[in-house]
């Protein structure tokens, strides 16, 4: 099955459960709401950035995303042509192994329980079920990402997904420094 993410929010995450648990806890965070915290804490933002918690992709359109793990998946076909490569977004992942990619809607109010499986979703009225995460199995430890975005270059009609992102992962021993996805003039992740 090709993973066809389904955003709702204004942005993409990628992190590792385990380790965002460690790290609330480290820093007694008590709020389901996590983006919230981070809005209201720009320091605990910084610092979740800094020790590789998540990496925030925003903003981008609310649309359909092929989503791709370099390694766990085929590579992007020929149909489809590279926008864009940002590299050096620091993420650790932790004990349970678990790379959970998902529609930012997820951190909205976080829920525990909703990562125990290997993916997220919900259907419609009208019947059809659309996937808001996705989980990966990837080795504990510390990894510099790349961030690929890629459009389909004839676009298909609904519900096919037109928009895609691959992410690469390179494993490190130690963050040597991190990277803001938030800053606007370096960072454009929406897919044109």
């Amino acid at each position: 099955m090709e993973n066809k993410l389904t955003t709702t929010g204004y942005g993409i995450y990628l992190l590792s459960e385990s380790r965002l648990e460690q790290f609330l806890k480290k820093n007694k965070v008590r709020s389901k709401k996590i983006l919230e915290s981070f809005q209201k804490n720009h320091a605990l933002y910084l610092e979740s950035l800094k020790e590789g918690v998540w990496v925030p992709i925003v903003p981008i359109q609310s649309a359909k995303y092929i989503i791709k793990v370099k390694n766990k998946d085929e590579v992007f076909s020929d149909e489809w042509e590279q926008v864009y490569k940002y590299e050096g977004f620091n993420l650790e992942i932790g004990e349970n192994d678990d790379l959970w990619i998902g529609s930012f809607g997820s951190l909205l109010n976080f829920n525990k329980n909703d990562f125990s499986g290997e993916e997220q979703s919900y259907e419609t009225l009208d019947g059809n079920v659309l996937y808001k995460a996705f989980k990966y199995n990837v080795n504990k430890g510390k990894y510099l990402i790349d961030i690929l975005g890629f459009k389909r270059i004839t676009a298909m009609d609904f519900p096919n997904a037109n928009l895609g992102y691959q992410f690469l992962l390179h494993p490190v021993d130690d963050f040597e420094a991190y990277a803001d996805p938030r800053k606007d003039d370096r960072y454009v992740f929406n897919i044109q």
